[in-house]
C-alpha cells in the first residue's frame, strides 16, 4: 500500500517561500524560536516533508506533464526530442533571471531549521534524525548549484535585513564543497538506516548514496578541469560506495522475472519498498492526488522522443563481447536491418529500446516500425526511430492524463557499483569488477565480463580523448558501462561536463538507418513512398536519419570550451549584488 509524504506536503512552514529571499522578512519566512520550542516529532517531520517534492523530482511534479527522469537526458547526446533541446545545442543564452536554479529559499529554510531545532522538546535522537534530513537536502541543493554555476555563496546561517552576507561574493567551489562534505558526513552520522525509515524517506543509506554521487562528480570534475583536491573527493566516493556494498546494508541487484526482462521490469514498478536495489524512491499515487504522466507521455507520442544513434552504438555485441564496430557481425559492423542491428547485443539494449520485431522486446511497437513524428505517424511515434521502452509500463498506459503509478528510483544500488568502479579505476585502486561492472552484466545474462586490461575501442577514444587515470582503456569501458546502465535516467549531461567532454554535444545528432520494406506485408520497415518522405524532409548522414539539419532554423550545435561547462549567473542577481562575478565566457 502506498503511504505517504504525498499527502503531508505543503502543511506548515513554506507558505512564504515563493518570494525572493532578499525581499523576505525573516519572521514571515519559516520559523521562530517559539515555533520550535513547541515542535513535536510530527512538526519536525512536517517541516522536512516540504523539501521532498522540490528536490526529489523523480518523474516530475504530481499531476504534471512530464517525461520524468527521461528529461534529464534531453540535454545530452542520449535522447533527441523532436524539438531541439537548447542546452544540448549549447544555444541557451545568458539569463536575466533563473528562479528555478539561482534560488536560496531552500538553503534559508535549512539554515533556519538548523538554527532552532535544538529548542524542540523532542528526544535528541528524533531531533538529530530530522536535522540529518535537513543536512541531506541542504547538501543536495548546494550540489545542484555547484554543478550548474561552479562558485556560489556559502550560507550557514539565516540572513536578516542588513546582513553584509546578502551582498557577498561567490565562494569558491572548493570552499562550498568542503562544507557540503562536512554536512553530508554529519547527516550520515545522524540518520537511521533505510530498514528504519523505509524507501521513500531519506535515510543513512540515501545520504551515503548522495555522498558517493557528489564526490564522484566533484573529484572527476576537478581532475579533468585542473582544479586541486580531486583525489580527496574520489577517495570519499570510493569509500562511500564501498560502505553501501557491505552485507549489513542488504543491497543487491533486482533480478526480475528473467534476465531478458529484469532490467526493463526494474523501472516499471509502483512500489519499491521491498526492492533490494532501490535506496530511495519518490512515490506516486493517483488515489492520493499524486500521479505521474510518464507512460502516457512515452506512449502517446504527442511530443516524440528517441534515442540517438551514438547512444545505441555504445552497446556491445553479445556474441563476441566487442564493440559493434569491431565485432565483424553482419548487421552490427555492416548494417543490414534495424532488427539485426538491435539483436545479439548487450541485453540491456532491447530492454531500453523497442524492437520492430514481434516478440517480448517489441513493447510499444507490437511488431511494427516506429512512426517518425508527424512525418510518418505510426502505432508509436519516435523522433529518431529508436523508440523508448524504458519507464514504459503497458499495464498502466492510458490516453488519459495523470494515471501513472510508477514510483521513481532516485538512488539505486547499480549506481553505487558504478561509482565504486569508476572512482577505483581513477585512483588506481581495485574497481572490484566482478562485484561492480560484471555483476551488472550478469543481471541481464551478458556473459562477456570486463577485464582489467580491455582492448582499446577507437569509438571510446574519440568520445573520451583525455584520460588522467593510469588505466585509460579500463576507465573508458567503465564510462561506457555507466552510459548503458544509467541510460535515460538523467546522468549523461553531468557526466560529460565532469569529464570535460562537452564537445561530444557538437557531434551529428542522428537516428536509425531506416529499412526499406521488402514487400507490402513487411510491417517492420518503411515503404518506398515513406522512405522518400524521410529523405526529403530529414535527409541522411552515412545512411542514418539526420534529425535536425533540414528542418530546424539553427541546426548546428555550438558547445564552446570552457564557457559551456557552466551556466551564466543571472544578470538580475548581479544587478542586485555587484560582488557577484559572471562566469567565464558569459560576460556581456
Amino acid at each position: 500500500m502506498k503511504k505517504s509524504i504525498i499527502s503531508l506536503c505543503g502543511l506548515l512552514f513554506f507558505a512564504a517561500q515563493s518570494c525572493d529571499v532578499l525581499d523576505k522578512d525573516p519572521v514571515e519566512f519559516v520559523s521562530t524560536e517559539e515555533t520550535f520550542a513547541n515542535a513535536t516529532e510530527e512538526t519536525l517531520q512536517s517541516y522536512c516533508n516540504n523539501f521532498y517534492p522540490d528536490l526529489l523530482s523523480g518523474h516530475g511534479a504530481f499531476n504534471g506533464y512530464s517525461f520524468g527522469m527521461l528529461e534529464g537526458d534531453f540535454q545530452s547526446d542520449n535522447i533527441l526530442p523532436w524539438t531541439p533541446n537548447t542546452v544540448a545545442f549549447s544555444q541557451h543564452t545568458i539569463s536575466t533571471s533563473d528562479k528555478d536554479n539561482w534560488k536560496w529559499e531552500v538553503i534559508r529554510a535549512c539554515n533556519s531549521f538548523l538554527e532552532y531545532y535544538e529548542l524542540s522538546p523532542a528526544s535528541e535522537s528524533i531531533k538529530q534524525r530530522y536535522a540529518g534530513e535537513i543536512l541531506f537536502f541542504k547538501s543536495m541543493d548546494y550540489f545542484n548549484k555547484v554543478r550548474r554555476f561552479g562558485d556560489v555563496p556559502w550560507y550557514d546561517h539565516v540572513l536578516i535585513p542588513g546582513d553584509e552576507d546578502l551582498y557577498k561574493a561567490r565562494d569558491s567551489r572548493t570552499v562550498v564543497m568542503a562544507n557540503v562534505l562536512k554536512d553530508i558526513n554529519q547527516a550520515i552520522a545522524w540518520l537511521p538506516t533505510k530498514a528504519t525509515t523505509g524507501v521513500t524517506r531519506v535515510s543513512k543509506d540515501a545520504a551515503l548514496a548522495l555522498k558517493a554521487r557528489m564526490c564522484l562528480f566533484e573529484g572527476t570534475y576537478r581532475r579533468y578541469h585542473n582544479i586541486e583536491g580531486d583525489t580527496e573527493f574520489l577517495q570519499a566516493a570510493y569509500d562511500a560506495a564501498g560502505e553501501l556494498m557491505k552485507p549489513e546494508y542488504g543491497y543487491s541487484l533486482f533480478q526480475g522475472s528473467s534476465p531478458s526482462q529484469a532490467y526493463h521490469e526494474l523501472f516499471i514498478q509502483a512500489d519499491y519498498e521491498n526492492n533490494p536495489e532501490i535506496i530511495l524512491s519518490r512515490e506516486y499515487d493517483p488515489a492520493l492526488g499524486g500521479a505521474n504522466n510518464v507512460s502516457r507521455m512515452i506512449g502517446v507520442g504527442e511530443t516524440p522522443i528517441g534515442f540517438s544513434r551514438d547512444a545505441v552504438e555504445d552497446y556491445l555485441c553479445a556474441k563476441t563481447g566487442k564493440p559493434i564496430t569491431l565485432c565483424g557481425c553482419e548487421g552490427h559492423t555492416t548494417h543490414t536491418t534495424l532488427v539485426a542491428e538491435l539483436n545479439n547485443r548487450d541485453p540491456r539494449l532491447l530492454q531500453t529500446v523497442d524492437s520492430p520485431e514481434a516478440g517480448e522486446h517489441s513493447y510499444l511497437l507490437n511488431g511494427k516500425r516506429a512512426g517518425i513524428s508527424s512525418l510518418l505517424p505510426g502505432l508509436y511515434n519516435s523522433s529518431t526511430g529508436y523508440a523508448v521502452a524504458k519507464f514504459f509500463n503497458p499495464a498502466e498506459y492510458s490516453t488519459v492524463h495523470h494515471q501513472g503509478t510508477l514510483d521513481a528510483p532516485l538512488f539505486r544500488y547499480a549506481e553505487i557499483l558504478l561509482v565504486r568502479a569508476e572512482a577505483g579505476a581513477e585512483l588506481g585502486l581495485d574497481p572490484e569488477l566482478n562485484k561492480t561492472i560484471n555483476a551488472l552484466r550478469d543481471r541481464v545474462g551478458f556473459t562477456h565480463h570486463l577485464t582489467a586490461n580491455p582492448e582499446q575501442d577507437p569509438k571510446l577514444v574519440k568520445e573520451y580523448p583525455t584520460i588522467k587515470g593510469s588505466n585509460a582503456n579500463l576507465i573508458r569501458e567503465i564510462r561506457r558501462e555507466r552510459r548503458v546502465e544509467l541510460m535515460a535516467e538523467g546522468y549523461r549531461y553531468s557526466d560529460l561536463m565532469r569529464w570535460a567532454c562537452g564537445l561530444r554535444l557538437n557531434e551529428p545528432k542522428l537516428g536509425i538507418i531506416p529499412d526499406k520494406a521488402t514487400n507490402s506485408d513487411d510491417p517492420t520497415a518503411y515503404t518506398e513512398e515513406e522512405y522518400k518522405i524521410l529523405e526529403t524532409q530529414l535527409g541522411f548522414n552515412n545512411g542514418a536519419l539526420d534529425i535536425y539539419t533540414k528542418r530546424v532554423t539553427n541546426p548546428v550545435p555550438n558547445f564552446i570550451e570552457p564557457k559551456n561547462y557552466l551556466f551564466s549567473i543571472p544578470t538580475d542577481e548581479i544587478g542586485l549584488n555587484p560582488n557577484l562575478v559572471q562566469n567565464p565566457g558569459w560576460e556581456l
